[in-house]
């Protein structure tokens, strides 16, 4: 999962696993490792530290940055499989630059990916269609709205995630 600092991907996996498993907080920034989390022993989600905000200044953003690039090098770990990429972009914010130059990034990686518009239930309906329609015109990909408070999508993003399994077994 890769998304900004507090966009929802630590709420997300534990919407998905219907328990407390990845600790969450208001404040961004929680999540600074890449952290796994084995499901039904048979794969991961990784919770990976969110882009655009940490805290102590340029020098952890830079840290994230190269955490992340380093989780995705195949080289880092030989072996590992990655069945897909979940890139969480909060619905209320559709258009940030920072969303659009990190699914540039996520696409050098040549694995499948979804947008998931997070925070969905924060939108009036009106909202929540002009956002999935920006989403989807903006990276030309499959776009899941998810509230992880409300559970909406959750079971349309578990189809993907077993999607993406089975191309990879």
């Amino acid at each position: 999962m890769v998304g900004r600092s507090n966009v929802g991907k630590s709420s997300l996996i534990n919407a998905l696993v219907n328990q407390k498993i990845a600790r969450t907080s208001a404040a961004p920034g929680k999540t600074r490792l890449a952290n796994y989390y084995l499901i039904e022993d048979a794969y991961y989600l990784v919770d990976l530290p969110g882009y655009g905000y940490a805290r102590g200044g340029r020098e952890s953003v830079e840290e994230f940055e190269a955490l992340t690039q380093q989780y995705f090098d195949p080289a880092a770990q030989p072996g590992r499989v990655f069945a897909g990429v979940l890139h969480l972009i909060d619905a209320r914010h559709p258009e940030l630059p920072q969303d659009a130059a990190a699914f540039a990034w996520i696409l050098r990686t040549e694995l499948p990916i979804a947008i998931v518009a997070a925070k969905i239930d924060k939108l009036k309906r009106s909202e929540q269609t002009r956002a999935i329609k920006t989403l989807e015109h903006r990276y030309g990909t499959l776009v899941l709205p998810e509230s992880a408070l409300e559970g909406t999508g959750l079971q349309e993003i578990r189809k993907v995630i077993n999607q993406w399994r089975s191309r990879t077994v």
